[in-house]
């Protein structure tokens, strides 16, 4: 299977790591106010990348040879049942929002979602992250459940949306 070609969005490569690994932590609450970034390094990055598959893959938006943004689209549920559904992860570099950057990435997703197998999408966003909330809301996603408390560190508990969209 090959994706099609669209103007700063391809595959992730492994040199996009450190990149990939920065994007994270600067959106990220509890990165911020947690540190959970001694959980998630570069080790775990790569090994995302090199977990990516053509059903599961990982993008990058890329300007002036700058990674802007990533995501990941990535199994939902270990069950064959729910082969078609897939967990969606977006995060755009916070210098770099509202510029149309994650609704690029997310319209090349739905463009490719023939080719990539999935017909269902489904978020995991913190309660307290409106900018998530408010984007994936205008790429059609409806709040499918609610996880109260689910995310904790020393600092702080938040709830957990799952938000979700039907193709």
């Amino acid at each position: 299977m090959s994706f099609s070609v669209s103007k700063g969005i391809r595959r992730a490569i492994l040199d996009d790591a450190p990149a990939i690994l920065s994007i994270f932590q600067q959106c990220d609450l509890f990165d911020h106010i947690g540190h959970r970034q001694l959980n998630i390094g570069l080790l775990e990055v790569m090994d995302w990348l090199e977990n990516a598959t053509d059903k599961h893959p990982m993008l990058v938006f890329e300007e002036q040879g700058d990674v802007m943004a990533w995501c990941s689209i990535e199994p939902f549920y270990g069950l064959p049942a729910f082969d078609s559904a897939s967990e969606i992860s977006l995060y755009v570099l916070p210098t770099s929002h509202r510029k149309g950057i994650g609704t690029q990435l997310f319209n090349y997703l739905e463009k490719e979602r023939h080719y990539i197998g999935f017909t269902h999408l489904i978020a995991y966003i913190y309660a307290s992250n409106l900018t998530s909330q408010h984007f994936f809301k205008r790429q059609g996603f409806e709040q499918w459940g609610l996880l109260p408390n689910i995310a904790q560190n020393e600092q702080i508990k938040d709830d957990v949306l799952l938000l979700g969209r039907e193709f």
